[in-house]
């Protein structure tokens, strides 16, 4: 959001949950809080949240900006303004999110939103 690309891989050695979402969806809505609770719990545990907003279907760029704001979101939020990075994960339906371990290998693709120990559990299973 503020410019900078940000790379996948320059996460490796790390967790990571790679979400999709839209400011208009409301089981993002729904997800968000959870997302922001976990991050806040994992962050200093080689964990972290990249959240990929599906920029060509919202209908201003600056609902995100203010969506952020208003959910007090800390976690990294790139923005897919072309819609390459969706298409290149084949995201149909929001929000989608990837599980992907320190090597940088997807282990699961969860597909609608999930809560704080959902998201625990999937990240603990790849112990």
């Amino acid at each position: 959001m503020d410019g900078q690309e940000i790379k996948l891989s320059d996460m490796v050695g790390k967790k990571v949950i790679l979400n999709f979402w839209a400011t208009w969806c409301p089981p993002c809505k729904a997800e968000v809080p959870h997302l922001q609770e976990f991050y806040e719990e994992q962050k200093n545990n080689q964990v972290t949240i990249l959240a990929v907003n599906l920029t060509t279907s919202e209908k201003s760029s600056y609902n995100v900006g203010s969506f952020v704001k208003d959910y007090g979101l800390t976690f990294p939020i790139v923005l897919d303004s072309d819609g390459q990075v969706s298409q290149t994960y084949q995201t149909v339906t929001i929000p989608t999110s990837y599980i992907i371990d320190t090597k940088g290998v997807i282990r699961k693709k969860i597909v609608g939103p999930m809560d704080k120990e959902m998201m625990t559990e999937l990240i603990q299973a790849m112990d």
